[in-house]
């Protein structure tokens, strides 16, 4: 890990919720800020670790979901960079399949990544912070913004 405070690689980890989309605005303001890539991150959990409750898998069929989910996946990311990064030229975008946390912060070692940004929660969370951010933001060795939900708490 650097520790000169450089920002050179940014990572974006988009689920491709409504709150990643809108975490877009920061990611490219801080990569034009400090010059920095932007590394686009889409985790695809493994259905095959799952505990299998009405019989075991058929690993065809896990197959195919995954490289439908994949395929897809790319298709939206592609589309979210082409809309939100236009002309910004400095950005990749990778798909991992695995737990999203571990993914995540084996990401920042490989790719040497000097800030995380992403949404507060996932598609799939409720809470206050969702359980990938709230692991992020416990483990990472850089630093880490969340962004807010344009959601709020209903009264």
């Amino acid at each position: 890990m650097k520790t000169d405070g450089n920002i050179e690689n940014i990572l974006w980890p988009n689920d491709l919720s409504k709150c990643s989309e809108e975490a877009l605005p920061h990611v490219l303001s801080l990569a034009k800020q400090y010059g920095a890539a932007v590394h686009v991150l889409y985790v695809a959990e493994d259905l095959s670790h799952h505990d299998p409750w009405y019989g075991e898998f058929n690993t065809s069929h896990i197959d195919k979901i995954l490289s439908w989910e994949i395929k897809k996946a790319k298709e939206r990311q592609q589309e979210f960079c082409r809309k939100g990064l236009e002309g910004f030229v400095g950005y990749s975008i990778k798909i991992e399949v695995g737990d999203p946390a571990r993914i995540i912060l084996d990401f920042i070692d490989k790719y040497t990544i000097d800030m995380v940004v992403m949404c507060r929660k996932g598609k799939k969370n409720n809470f206050l912070m969702g359980g990938v951010a709230q692991k992020i933001v416990e483990n990472s060795p850089v630093p880490v913004v969340i962004t807010p939900s344009s959601k709020r708490m209903e009264k």
